[in-house]
This record gives structure tokens, C-alpha cells and sequence, in this order.
């Protein structure tokens, strides 16, 4: 399961993330991503303060934990919500853009967040960055054996705002103060003259500045966050994104992940919860992020009210094959990149490699990933590259696995060849019974322009063929058209000559 986490593996995403925290590239703090910190929405009931997620760790070598987090909010400015996360998310990038995490104190300006957020220059886009900041200074945080200490390895209990205190300067207010008192005179000499303005300014909470500087921190895509258009989809990129670490595939408990990771209601049922999450799901697909599932493979059953619902790493972005590769080769790339080996090393395995061990590996490293063997547990990407360098054999339980696969597969086939059977079947007694229900209402037409006396003459013969039936209107009429169907067949074939049906509107 993939809910299961250990120490080790906190502590070795950590560990990498601090040795790139010199690189230019933007950061998320690992603790912010892994459960919701704000409303889905940006309209929070009124009256409600308090918004709870909490979920059950299984440890490897320890009993189980429940993590929670507790966020309370003020009554004068609520919850945050969706956008509020969004300004946190920049104030993040900011952070590492001023002084890469060596600063608590970031100097700023509204304009230059609302550009790293591709938000409009507006009025209402500077009010909404201002109320944000107003409820991470007010909104408290309370986390119970669910914060990551960094230094100590270790999930520990802490209660703390995100930001100590928030200084704003109205700089447009003030450029208009400053060119009335030119106008009026005032200030105009050089002694009066106001001073700039300084940037504005946020402060971190020690707690989590801390956490920055441990290196608790992974890199963020942020392109690809802004591009999102969804809250939902934005807080699951966050996630999963942690959560891919090291790893193609996710198994959650589908309540946990939407309702305490995402942060829908836990009142919907499993129906409903899927429902909520496929806009989401189907944009992650669409940029990349995720692999296109079925529902019937994205989601199985557990039991009544339990469901499972499966993630797999997608390639991210259009790949960068050399020209010279040809399709087949170039294809192995991509393959090899969208597990985690680098772009030279892919190119050099498939260059130096025939192609068939190559496919062979790839298949052999996705079955191992599946059943997470501990085999690729620590270095994945490492373990397919000596794979393919040292031709590792096939593990006994794959070769028995695959060939039950195949058993299975030619069950499937038989299956679905006496399905597809069935329905041909099915459709060509559909297509007889339409037939003749047009024929027989092409010979009611016929039997209504016939003559009185024809009509009389065929009834009296059918009568007379079936004695007994006089009194029975509803199995002499099949017998009429029958008579009558034969009588015009008769008679055009004798004549040539076209009577009731043309001879593009047979009877049969």
C-alpha cells in the first residue's frame, strides 16, 4: 500500500532535495503537500473556523500512527481557501528567489507576486493578496504526530502560524499623497521631500523557516502548477508529485486520498467522491502527470464502501529524442526517461543494447515496481540500468507469472471471440425480426389496396385450406398475407410487370 511511509523513506526524499536546494528551480516544503492546508473552494461556510484532515501511518518497523491536522482560522478572516494556498505557493518561491531560504524576513512587492502567479495587474488581484496575507498571519496550524522534523527524522506535534507578521506599503497611495503636495506646494522643497517607500514585507514562523532550511523541501514544477486550472487539481498535482518520489505507481484507499489528502467531504459517498475527482484526474492525464486509466483500472472494489483507486506516473511532458534515433529506438528513450534514467544514460543503453533486452527489462522493472518488490525499493532507475547492462535473469516468479498471464490472456480471447460471437448472433436475429416486421407491414399496405372480391376470394380459400378457423380474425390474417405474398410473387415473376412493390422496395 502506499499509504505505508517509512522513516528511511522521509529521510532520503529529504535528503536529496537538500543536496539541489542551491539550483534555480522552484521548491514546495514536503510537510504543506501532503495534507490540505486550505478549503477546496474560495467560499467558506459562514461560521465554520476549523477544517480537519487525518489519516493512519503504517510503519514498517513500528505500530501505526494517526496523523491529524487541525487548522483554525479567525472569525474576522475565515479559512483560507484555494487562492489563499495559491499566494502561499508564491510566497514559497519567493522566499527561495530572495535569499534561498536564509532569510525569514522576504521583502516584496505585490506586483512581483501577482506576476510569479500570472494573476492580472488589477486592483482585485492586490486585494486578494492582501486578505491572503492577512489570514496566514490569523490561521493556526495544529499538527499531531503529522509534522516531519527534519532534523530529528521524526513525526513530532507542533501548533504554530505560518507567517509572524506581514508589513504592506501602499505605494500607489502613497505616489498620489506625494504628487497632491506637489501640486499644493507642500513638501516641495528638498528637506520635505518623503523618502521611497520600502518593499513590503512577510516573516516566516520559526517552525516552518526551519523546515525550509533542514531541506525539507522538493522540487516544484511551477509552470505546470499555474497552468492547472482546477483547486482540485492543484492540490492533487501537490501530493502526488511528493509522492512519486521513487515510485511509477500508487495504491491509496480511495476515501483517504480524496477526502484527507484532497480535501473533499467525507459525507460523499465512493459514487460521488469519483465523481469529484475525474475533472481532476482527466487534467493530469491530459498534461502528462498521470497515466490515461480506465475506471475499471483507475478504481477496484474492496468491499461495501471501499474502494481502491490506482496512480501511475506519466511521462510529464513531450520527450527530446535525437534526431538521428530511429522510431524504434527512440521510443526505448522515452521509456527508459519516463523511469527515471537520465536522457544521455537512455540513449547510450538502447545505443549499446539490442532492443530486445531492452523491452525485456522494461517489462520485467514494471512487474517489479507493481509488486513492489524490494529489489527496486531503494534506487529504481539504478536497478533497471544494471539490469539492462549486466543482462539480469528473469526472476523465476515472473516467468510463472507471465505465463499465467498469457494462460489468462488466451481465456480472455476465447471469452471475448464467443462474446463477440453472441452479439453477431444477436444482432443478425435482431436484423431478421426487422425484416419481417417491414414485410409484413408492406403486405397489410397491399392487402388494404387490394379489391373487396380479391380480398374475399383469398379469405374464402384460406377457410377453406384451415377449417375451423372462420371464427379466428387473428390467425387468419397471417394466413391472408401469406396467400396473398405468394399470389403477387406469382404474378410478377409471370408478368414482369411491377404491381404493389417496386422493384426497389421488395418484400424481403
Amino acid at each position: 500500500m502506499e499509504e505505508r511511509e517509512s522513516l528511511l523513506e522521509n529521510a532520503d526524499s529529504s535528503s536529496e532535495e537538500n543536496q539541489t536546494s542551491n539550483d534555480p528551480g522552484w521548491k514546495d516544503e514536503l510537510n504543506l503537500a501532503e495534507f490540505p492546508i486550505a478549503a477546496l473552494t474560495d467560499r467558506i461556510p459562514d461560521g465554520q473556523t476549523t477544517l480537519v484532515f487525518e489519516d493512519r501511518l503504517e510503519l514498517r518497523d513500528s505500530p501505526p500512527i494517526i496523523r491529524r491536522l487541525t487548522i483554525m482560522g479567525t472569525h474576522k478572516h475565515g479559512l483560507p481557501t484555494s487562492l489563499d494556498d495559491e499566494v502561499l505557493v508564491g510566497l514559497i518561491q519567493l522566499t527561495k528567489r530572495r535569499s534561498n531560504f536564509t532569510d525569514a524576513r522576504v521583502p516584496f512587492s505585490r506586483y512581483e507576486l501577482i506576476e510569479l502567479l500570472g494573476w492580472p495587474q488589477s486592483g482585485q488581484s492586490y486585494r486578494r493578496i492582501e486578505e491572503a496575507l492577512h489570514r496566514w498571519v490569523g490561521v493556526v496550524l495544529m499538527y499531531e504526530n503529522a509534522w516531519w522534523d527534519n532534523n530529528a527524522k521524526s513525526w513530532v506535534d507542533e501548533q504554530f502560524h505560518v507567517l509572524d507578521n506581514v508589513t504592506l506599503y501602499d505605494r500607489e497611495r502613497w505616489r498620489r499623497s506625494s504628487a497632491r503636495a506637489a501640486k499644493t506646494g507642500k513638501g516641495s522643497s528638498s528637506k520635505t521631500e518623503k523618502p521611497p517607500l520600502p518593499l513590503s514585507s512577510f516573516r516566516w514562523n520559526e517552525v516552518i523557516f526551519q523546515s525550509f532550511q533542514s531541506g525539507n523541501l522538493k522540487q516544484l514544477d511551477l509552470e505546470l502548477y499555474l497552468k492547472l486550472r482546477l483547486p482540485t487539481t492543484k492540490r492533487m498535482y501537490r501530493f502526488l508529485d511528493k509522492r512519486f518520489y521513487r515510485r511509477i505507481r500508487l495504491d491509496f484507499d480511495l476515501r483517504t486520498l480524496a477526502c484527507e489528502h484532497i480535501g473533499l467531504s467525507r459525507s460523499y459517498a465512493p459514487t460521488e467522491l469519483k465523481r469529484r475527482l475525474k475533472p481532476a484526474l482527466e487534467e493530469l492525464e491530459q498534461l502528462g502527470f498521470l497515466e490515461v486509466l480506465s475506471p475499471e483500472e483507475r478504481y477496484s472494489y474492496v468491499k461495501r464502501g471501499t474502494w481502491r483507486i490506482i496512480l501511475i506516473r506519466g511521462r510529464r511532458g513531450p520527450a527530446e529524442p535525437d534526431e538521428e534515433l530511429s522510431s524504434e529506438p527512440a521510443t526505448l528513450v522515452d521509456a527508459l526517461r519516463s523511469r527515471g534514467i537520465t536522457a544521455k544514460t537512455a540513449q547510450d543503453l538502447v545505443a549499446s543494447h539490442p532492443a530486445t533486452r531492452v523491452r525485456t527489462k522494461l517489462e520485467v522493472f514494471d512487474w517489479l515496481i507493481r509488486n513492489e518488490d524490494k529489489r527496486v525499493g531503494k534506487n529504481p532507475a539504478g536497478y533497471l540500468v544494471a539490469s539492462i547492462r549486466a543482462d539480469y535473469q528473469e526472476p523465476g516468479d515472473y516467468r510463472a507469472s507471465t505465463e499465467a498471464a498469457a494462460t489468462a490472456q488466451g481465456a480472455r480471447a476465447k471469452r471475448a471471440t464467443a462474446e463477440a460471437k453472441a452479439a453477431d448472433d444477436k444482432a443478425t436475429a435482431e436484423a431478421s425480426a426487422r425484416s419481417d416486421k417491414d414485410r409484413e407491414a408492406k403486405l397489410r399496405a397491399a392487402w388494404e389496396k387490394l379489391p373487396t372480391d380479391q380480398r374475399d376470394a383469398i379469405l374464402a380459400t384460406v377457410k377453406a385450406d384451415n377449417p375451423g378457423l372462420g371464427r379466428w380474425k387473428n390467425m387468419l390474417e397471417p394466413l391472408c398475407l401469406a396467400v396473398l405474398e405468394t399470389r403477387l410473387r406469382d404474378l410478377k415473376t409471370a408478368s414482369n410487370q411491377p404491381l404493389l412493390f417496386s422493384e426497389t422496395d421488395p418484400i424481403e
